[in-house]
């Protein structure tokens, strides 16, 4: 409710607008590197001990959020060609090995610094996410956290049919913004090299529609994430159409459906009892 309020009309402005898909916001930060001293992270040229308490971030040292994201965006690209696989626990959102720091607390016991600035709770994440963050989720006591999900800035627009409103649901997420990004350049590359030739419509249209098979996944019900990684479509068709009054000149339509990942899931409980007739009567 508080993004609701008259101070943050420019930022629903923003929100609702077509460039918004490109941005992701990451939060919130997380440490970086582990404080100087010879029990934490030792400096053999160098007897530093860096003066830290539990208690103040400010004594830290922290990185943006985004440096994570990036991390696992780069590293999907590496494994599978594709940035698909960039979110939740284990597909690709983990984010391990995150600096822990212990320190004494005020009743003689040990504590662990949360290695992410804030600790963000499931229903948080959600919330956050639906307002165009993306949160970084810690597991506590562990040096794991983790990229649930992956939605862009954009708030997705809502239409009467509810295709379109699918549609506009899968434009603001960044899996699939970045694969059909990749397409769009890529296609305007490959056809800018067949300018000069010799080719029909029709002859067109075929070649396009060979080379998109390429990345569809045949069988999708059968493959295994990696397989859906590597390639990222369930189907996709091409169409060129001619322009009119413009000899040599077309305009092409890409359909693509890309494999959907599980948003959430709601789940509904029904509890049966028994309960004990009354005996006798009066």
């Amino acid at each position: 409710k508080i993004f609701q309020t008259a101070e943050y009309a420019p930022w629903r402005s923003l929100r609702e607008s077509d460039d918004a898909r490109y941005i992701g916001l990451c939060m919130p930060r997380f440490l970086s590197r582990l404080p100087y001293g010879s029990k934490t992270d030792p400096v053999p040229e160098f007897d530093f001990e860096e003066d830290v308490e539990g208690a103040d971030h400010s004594k830290y040292t922290w990185a943006n959020a985004a440096f994570a994201m990036g991390t696992n965006i780069t590293r999907s690209f590496k494994m599978y060609g594709w940035c698909s696989r960039i979110r939740g626990i284990e597909s690709g959102g983990a984010v391990e090995g995150l600096p822990c720091h212990t320190f004494p607390t005020d009743d003689g016991g040990v504590d662990m610094k949360c290695p992410t600035e804030i600790a963000i709770s499931d229903r948080r994440e959600a919330e956050l996410a639906k307002n165009g963050f993306m949160p970084l989720v810690h597991k506590k006591n562990s040096d794991f956290a983790a990229f649930i999900g992956a939605q862009s800035l954009q708030k997705p627009a809502e239409y009467d049919d509810p295709d379109a409103t699918a549609n506009a649901n899968l434009a603001a997420r960044l899996p699939y913004l970045f694969a059909t990004c990749r397409f769009a350049h890529y296609l305007k590359c490959i056809v800018r090299d067949k300018v000069g030739s010799f080719k029909e419509r029709d002859d067109m249209e075929k070649w396009l529609n060979r080379w998109i098979a390429n990345y569809i996944e045949q069988n999708p019900k059968t493959a295994t994430e990696e397989d859906k990684a590597r390639k990222p479509l369930a189907a996709a068709q091409v169409v060129v159409e001619e322009v009119e009054g413009n000899p040599g000149y077309y305009n092409s339509k890409i359909f693509l459906r890309p494999h959907y990942q599980l948003e959430g899931l709601t789940v509904s409980l029904r509890l049966v009892s028994k309960l004990p007739s009354a005996k006798g009567g009066g």
